[in-house]
C-alpha cells in the first residue's frame, strides 16, 4: 500500500499512451522463443495486450487465469490476448500452463517494451528486502533486470494500433475487468460492419 501511494503520488502513470493514441511497435519473444511483432498480430484484428510483473506475482496468476477464461469469448468478437511479462522464458511459459492460457505470454526482455511505454519503477530498498522475504530474486527471473518493476496495465489497440480502451493502475490488484475487454471488443466489431 505504501508502494502504491508513493507511485500514486509521485504520477507514475503520466505520459503511459492514452485512449486515441497509437500503440508503438515492437518486437519480442515470446516463450517458445519465437519473435512476435506487433504490427504483424495487428494486421489479424484487435488485441488485448496486458503487462504483468511476473510469476512470482499472485496477483498475475489470478488476472492470467480470468483472461484465461474471457479468451474464448473475445475470439467470438475477432479479439485476441497477449501477455507480456519481464521474466524468462521458463517462468512466462509457466505463467501461461498454470492460468490454463492458450495465448502467448511475451518477455519484456531487460522491461525494454514496458520502459519505453512509461511503465517501469525503480525498486527501492524496501520494496527489495520485502521481495526477498518471499524468496523472489527478480535478477534471476528478470534476466539480470532486477531494479525495474513493471506497472500493470491493460490496452486494447485496434488493428491500426489506435488504442481503443487502456487500463493502468500502480497498484498490481486493479486490472482491466472483464466487461471493459468485452465492450472494446464489442465496439471493434461494430465499427468493422459499418
Amino acid at each position: 500500500d505504501k508502494l502504491v501511494a508513493r507511485l500514486h503520488d509521485g504520477n507514475a502513470i503520466a505520459g503511459i499512451p492514452e485512449v486515441g493514441e497509437t500503440f508503438p511497435d515492437f518486437i519480442l519473444p515470446d516463450a517458445q522463443g519465437r519473435l512476435w511483432r506487433l504490427a504483424e498480430a495487428l494486421l489479424e484484428g484487435p488485441l488485448v495486450l496486458s503487462f504483468h510483473r511476473g510469476y512470482w506475482c499472485d496477483f498475475c496468476h489470478l488476472n492470467m487465469t480470468a483472461l484465461a477464461e474471457m479468451a474464448p469469448q473475445l475470439a467470438t468478437l475477432g479479439c485476441r490476448i497477449v501477455a507480456i511479462s519481464p521474466q524468462n522464458a521458463e517462468n512466462a511459459g509457466k505463467l501461461a500452463r498454470d492460468a490454463g492460457a492458450a495465448f502467448p505470454v511475451l518477455c519484456d526482455v531487460g522491461l525494454g517494451v514496458s520502459t519505453v511505454l512509461g511503465l517501469t519503477y525503480v525498486i527501492d530498498d524496501t520494496l527489495r528486502h520485502e521481495l526477498a522475504i518471499l524468496q523472489v530474486d527478480l535478477d534471476e527471473a528478470n534476466l539480470g533486470n532486477g531494479s525495474l518493476m513493471p506497472i500493470t496495465a491493460s490496452f486494447v489497440p485496434a488493428q491500426n494500433g489506435v488504442i481503443m480502451a487502456r487500463h493502468v493502475d500502480p497498484d498490481p490488484r486493479l486490472r482491466m475487468g472483464g466487461e471493459a475487454i468485452l465492450q472494446a471488443a464489442s465496439e471493434f466489431q461494430l465499427a468493422a460492419r459499418s
